[in-house]
């Protein structure tokens, strides 16, 4: 009996084609395939990855600059049209705006916010002052395009 329940115990260890018959047609120059099947065990996250909760935080910053939730609260038009029957982009009130000046404006200010990142990541380059200086450049005329862009449109809004 204890030859039997050793017997079984080596079967047991084998992999499944070591156990088959050993008079099983295979080609001459085809081995046989040596296969271990083994459990598939499906887990589900454990936590939220980083990576979405960034890309959630930059679309709900980027929803704000845009002003989003005036043009879902107000519902205006896309464009506006001058009496003449030209586009008109930028609404001339301040207490309007059309879609797509928000959108312009919200832009520029994501832009610029990547400006002052590229400043912030310029001083992890405090050994190698080109690199820095390259970045802080960058940064620092990044911000005043996008500053001066978002003015421009103020300016233009306002009628200056």
């Amino acid at each position: 009996m204890s030859k039997t329940k050793k017997a079984t115990e080596n079967e047991a260890d084998k992999p499944f084609l070591d156990r088959l018959p050993s008079k099983l047609p295979f080609a001459p120059l085809v081995r046989r395939p040596d296969y271990q099947l083994r459990h598939v065990r499906l887990t589900a996250p454990t936590a939220i990855p980083i990576q979405l909760v960034i890309a959630v935080v930059f679309i709900g910053l980027f929803f704000i600059y845009i002003g989003g939730f005036y043009d879902l609260a107000q519902e205006p038009p896309a464009f506006g049209q001058k009496p003449g029957g030209s586009p008109l982009v930028i609404l001339t009130e301040l207490n309007h705006q059309f879609l797509v000046e928000g959108m312009a404006a919200g832009f520029l200010m994501f832009i610029g916010t990547g400006g002052f990142f590229l400043i912030h990541y310029s001083t992890q380059y405090a050994y190698s002052q080109k690199n820095a200086t390259i970045l802080l450049t960058m940064g620092i005329g990044i911000v005043v395009l996008c500053w001066v862009g978002v003015v421009f449109i103020l300016r233009q809004k306002i009628g200056l």
